[in-house]
């Protein structure tokens, strides 16, 4: 996470979140219009089930006070389960919130949506992804964040990036 006043920053990242819900909206307005109502009710699920993720990564306490921030600007990923083991630093916040937008950029270029689970702790973190389409690892991410294991789990194929 950026270096910011907490004030400014959350209101930097609700004025994306709030760009981000907003684009949604015009997705449906706009299927609605085309006479396509279940293309727009398949957006209202998508971003419903964002919406309530963001929930969950609240409920981490003191670390989901601040990754609740990063997961409202990156609607490419929803949370199903995350444990927090230990006190991590604010290093290894900024390194997971970091990837978290990286990964977001490369669910979005593909198109896809990925639900995580997994386990922060001090030394980084061991994170699932599941997704419905195939997604393709990109090694620079790998490379990048050496202390973050992801396993991509598509259609039952298992993808495994480690750093």
């Amino acid at each position: 996470m950026p270096e910011h006043d907490h004030g400014t920053y959350e209101a930097i990242s609700f004025r994306r979140h709030r760009h981000d819900v907003l684009n949604e909206l015009q997705l449906i307005r706009g299927y609605l219009q085309l006479g396509k109502p279940e293309r727009a009710l398949a957006v209202v699920d998508r971003t419903a089930t964002w919406l309530q993720s963001l929930t969950r990564w609240q409920s981490l306490g003191d670390v989901g006070k601040k990754l609740v921030w990063e997961a409202a600007t990156c609607p490419h990923l929803q949370l199903r389960q995350m444990h927090v083991d230990g006190d991590l630093s604010d290093g290894v916040l900024d390194h997971f919130c970091a990837w978290l937008h990286k990964l977001n950029d490369h669910a979005a270029e593909q198109g896809v949506r990925l639900e995580l689970d997994g386990q922060l702790h001090p030394l980084g973190a061991e994170i699932r992804g599941y997704v419905e389409a195939p997604f393709v690892l990109d090694e620079a991410l790998a490379s990048s964040f050496p202390q973050i294991a992801f396993t991509v789990v598509d259609n039952g194929n298992h993808t495994e990036m480690r750093g």
